[in-house]
């Protein structure tokens, strides 16, 4: 099975390895690319090689490798293309990040520890339950940064079924139907279980500190709520009220009267980077 990636920066050395998933029907390409991300350049220049990984015909296999079609195992592809780019060289920090279908599919690997990873970072992601029962504590321990909006037409922010309406929602229906994504496993986790999970997985008994953040220029405002205790990888949740689906900080990747408002004030690829070197 042929698999096709983006590189950002240079394949050796010691530097911060991230890897960052697009969502359903784009490419890498087009996650690296200012419309979406920035990170092709905004992430050498931190310091920190990038690596944008193609879903097989534009979708990442959420809960799993389909039955009927053992090759495409995307978690093997990531396996795979990170030993590829360490080379010969010692481990270096890898970290997982993703939006929409491949949020979700970051969060599946990150949670049945199918990658040893350092961070994860995850924005509207479709995290499903099938996944979640099947590992309900998280298999491996790990920085953990969510950004979800709470009028999220596609992903509701307190779990449920996918819902996209209208043409958008039929072709993301469509889409993965193709790909076997069968519709009893089309149910989404609450955001805050998600974080409360990694919060638990991680060691962190206690509840929650929360910041809000003004919305600037029409944005909506933001919570921030960080899980935290000594010797333990943080969790952080950044509830944008009245958010809608997209990676904040950069032009809308969707109409906003198809996926809701998504903030310019808040600059997920800053925030990502800022993980990245506390926990690298």
């Amino acid at each position: 099975m042929r698999r096709t990636y983006w590189l950002a920066g240079s394949p050796g050395g010691r530097v911060p390895l991230l890897m960052v998933l697009h969502g359903s029907g784009t490419t890498g390409r087009d996650m690296a690319s200012p419309v979406f991300t920035g990170l092709a350049t905004r992430g050498p220049a931190a310091g920190v090689t990038v690596v944008f990984p193609d879903g097989w015909r534009g979708v990442w296999h959420v809960t799993g490798t389909p039955p009927d079609q053992p090759d495409l195992d995307d978690a093997a592809f990531l396996r795979a293309l990170t030993s590829h780019l360490q080379g010969a060289a010692s481990p270096r920090p890898v970290f997982l990040a993703g939006l929409s279908n491949g949020g979700g599919f970051a969060e599946h690997v990150a949670r049945h520890g199918l990658l040893p990873l350092a961070g994860l970072f995850v924005v509207s992601g479709t995290i499903r339950e099938a996944s979640r029962q099947a590992a309900p504590v998280p298999a491996q321990r790990t920085a953990v940064t969510l950004m979800a909006g709470t009028a999220d037409p596609v992903v509701a922010y307190h779990g449920g079924p996918l819902r996209a309406r209208g043409v958008a929602g039929w072709i993301l229906r469509r889409r993965s139907a193709r790909h076997g994504d069968l519709p009893s496993q089309r149910r989404t986790v609450a955001v805050e279980t998600v974080a409360r999970d990694w919060a638990a997985g991680n060691g962190i008994t206690g509840e929650p500190d929360s910041v809000l953040l003004p919305g600037q220029g029409g944005d909506p405002p933001a919570v921030r709520l960080t899980w935290s205790a000594p010797g333990c990888p943080p969790v952080v949740l950044y509830r944008i009220e009245g958010g809608g689906h997209g990676w904040p900080g950069g032009p809308k990747y969707m109409p906003a009267r198809v996926f809701g408002r998504v903030p310019r004030h808040l600059d997920a690829s800053e925030i990502l980077l800022d993980m990245m070197a506390a926990n690298s």
